[in-house]
């Protein structure tokens, strides 16, 4: 499990994460899962963006994430799996 980075954003079914300054870059690709601290799965990276040292991560929700889920997930840490 290598840590992805936290979540800044929550917008209808997507996260975005600001990527971690300690994650080697040539593990991030598209569709990798990524979970929570707990192995609770959240998505897979949809889109990686902005400026190459310190990427932005978009992440496609999974369909049975609870809106009462997501209140408790900004600034989270969230990790590949």
């Amino acid at each position: 499990m290598k840590r992805l980075g936290a979540i800044l954003h929550i917008m209808d079914n997507l996260l975005i994460v600001r990527a971690d300054s300690t994650l080697e870059h040539v593990f991030l690709r598209e569709n990798l899962l990524v979970v929570t601290k707990r192995m609770k799965r959240l998505g897979k990276i949809k889109e990686i963006f902005g400026p190459v040292n310190e990427p932005f991560i978009s992440i496609k929700m999974l369909k049975d994430i609870t809106a009462s889920e997501l209140k408790g997930l900004k600034n989270e840490r969230v990790y590949l799996q």
